[in-house]
């Protein structure tokens, strides 16, 4: 199973990670990724967007994925496992 950087709000962005925001749109649960000098695309399904952060991870040499949630309740877990900030 996967395992993803679970990113508190308020925490700082990580300089070599790629960041995965996952919220509610118009009754939706999308993520948005994004990355340092990468402006984050249009909401996508989560499933997508963890694809894409490990697409973009690869491309641009980062060492992590790190997940940011509006809403604790919003996660999956056939997403993945969520661990600790290494901040």
């Amino acid at each position: 199973m996967a395992q993803y950087e679970r990113l508190t709000q308020g925490a700082r962005t990580p300089w070599d990670a790629v960041i995965v925001t996952v919220r509610r749109s118009l009754g939706r649960t999308v993520a948005d990724v994004a990355a340092v000098e990468q402006i984050a695309q249009f909401p996508m399904p989560v499933p997508r967007a963890l694809c894409e952060a490990a697409n973009l991870r690869d491309k641009l040499g980062l060492s992590r994925i790190s997940v940011m949630l509006e809403d604790d309740k919003l996660w999956l877990p056939e997403w993945g496992d969520l661990t600790s900030s290494q901040q």
